[in-house]
């Protein structure tokens, strides 16, 4: 699975600047919601700003006269905050790319060769990502011909199918696969600590959470589900924030696809002083908090959890055997 996004410039620009001002947003949910399914950067054909400022959405109208309008719109605030930490690279093609033969990788579309955000996708083996402006961007996927040498030095051609990300629709079409993909990747507990500002923004791991996904010894069984309980919690701060729920439920958790049992401690747990504090743990602010909320994984296995409504954010406390009950 590819790391990145790559930008279809050749879908710019808009007929009007009203056209350009109603998609951008979208465009930009795209980009930020694809980081957390492992899709971390967007490559930039090298002739275009990297900042995207003196990008022409329209004609005489570039990404600068959106930001410069909208920056001070309190309505705006997260799209502004979204447009600026999109992480870019540049060129399509690295040194190693090219030394693997990039150069020699023809990519045709409908006839032309031309269209080089094409040839990065199939080369990448990544999606596009798209304005929607007209045909033929406004479908998915986009079939291409690709061309290669073999190494008898023949020429070999073959058809590649790339995912084209025109709209929120079609992307929440195909997050599911993205994260199952993404989560293959992630096959010790180090990987998850190493990946989880990318993978999984809206939580913090804190008290045990660290060192036990640190020296993660426990089998790929327990990780895998540790790996879809993470990812269920993080979808969940994301459905908080946009205002899809309004607090914390074991329910939401379920509609938002947790396959496990989740539930809070017994009344003797909470009562009994010494039980409670296994299950009190300091958040990185140093305020101490009970993780009584915990998702119940097989071989006895608990992944404790604080929800905090009010920053939109989850801690994860502890992840590992069942703490004592006595």
């Amino acid at each position: 699975m590819t790391s990145c996004l790559v930008f279809n410039h050749h879908s710019l620009p808009f007929a009007t600047i009203t056209d350009a001002d109603a998609a951008l947003p979208d465009f930009l949910r795209i980009c930020i919601q694809s980081r957390n399914v492992g899709l971390a950067a967007v490559l930039v054909d090298e002739g275009i700003d990297r900042d995207w400022f003196r990008l022409e959405l329209a004609p005489d109208y570039f990404w600068q006269d959106w930001h410069g309008q909208n920056q001070h719109d309190d309505d705006k605030r997260d799209l502004i905050r979204a447009f600026r930490s999109i992480v870019t690279r540049q060129p399509f093609f690295s040194m190693d790319d090219l030394e693997e033969g990039a150069d020699l990788f023809e990519v045709s579309f409908a006839g032309e060769t031309s269209f080089s955000a094409l040839c990065a996708a199939a080369w990448h083996e990544a999606p596009l990502v798209s304005m929607p402006t007209r045909s033929p961007w406004l479908s998915t996927p986009l079939q291409v011909a690709v061309t290669t040498l073999d190494d008898d030095g023949e020429l070999a051609k073959d058809q590649q199918d790339i995912l084209n990300f025109f709209s929120l629709e079609i992307f929440a079409k195909e997050i599911v696969h993205l994260r199952d993909q993404r989560n293959a990747l992630l096959r010790s507990g180090k990987a998850i600590l190493l990946e989880r500002e990318t993978f999984f923004p809206n939580l913090t791991f804190c008290g045990n959470a660290l060192g036990q996904l640190n020296n993660w010894s426990s089998g790929t069984n327990i990780l895998d589900q540790v790996k879809e309980s993470l990812t269920c919690l993080n979808t969940f701060c994301e459905k908080l924030g946009d205002g899809t729920y309004d607090c914390y439920t074991a329910e939401a958790l379920r509609e938002v696809g947790l396959n496990h049992r989740v539930s809070g401690e017994s009344e003797t747990v909470m009562n009994n002083p010494r039980l409670k504090r296994q299950r009190e743990f300091w958040l990185p602010e140093g305020r101490k908090k009970v993780f009584e909320n915990h998702v119940k994984l097989s071989g006895g296995y608990r992944l404790h959890f604080y929800p905090d409504n009010e920053a939109k954010h989850i801690y994860v406390g502890h992840i590992g055997p069942h703490l004592r009950l006595r």
